[in-house]
């Protein structure tokens, strides 16, 4: 009798497995107002440095399609439902991972780099769409007192998915 998945790959689903309740976990902190608390009216968003760290262990295309299941499960609360933090996660997840493949190594100070470079350039593209292209022109104000405070505030979560992934890879990986 064959069984519908290889016992050869079990750690592998579990490792994902992990991973994907990692990443609910993340949106429920980071989307429940008043679970995470606001610094100085900047927020954390916990999902940037999940997918970060799941894309600089898994590699290119899991850490593309995990971007972009953090994405879809941040646009579940986002106001605007066009699957905007979708695709920009799915992008950090093909260049994190591509980076650690081909570039990087592997350890804490990358990840705090990647981190810090892909939660600015999100956040810096969620302000454009919002202020620029959207019509407003008054937004400046909002991006150094908000969004990149918001992106430094974010680094502080850094650790304790890098550490939690680490530990789910020596474990299943």
């Amino acid at each position: 009798m064959r069984t519908v998945f290889n016992t050869d790959n079990k750690d592998i689903y579990k490792r994902r497995l992990c991973f994907a309740a990692m990443f609910v976990a993340a949106a429920v902190l980071q989307n429940t107002s008043g679970l995470i608390p606001e610094m100085f009216g900047a927020r954390a968003m916990p999902l940037i440095p999940a997918a970060v760290c799941v894309a600089m262990f898994e590699r290119e295309i899991s850490g593309t399609l995990f971007g972009a299941f953090a994405g879809l499960l941040w646009d579940m609360s986002a106001p605007s439902g066009i699957s905007f933090n979708a695709v920009m996660l799915a992008a950090v997840g093909l260049a994190c991972g591509s980076l650690i493949t081909y570039v990087m190594r592997n350890n804490l100070v990358t990840a705090l780099l990647l981190c810090f470079v892909s939660a600015v350039f999100h956040l810096v593209c969620y302000w454009m769409k919002t202020y620029i292209f959207g019509g407003d022109f008054k937004g400046a104000v909002s991006l150094l007192t908000f969004y990149i405070p918001s992106a430094l505030y974010t680094l502080l979560w850094l650790p304790v998915f890098y550490f939690s992934v680490r530990a789910i890879m020596k474990r299943f990986g």
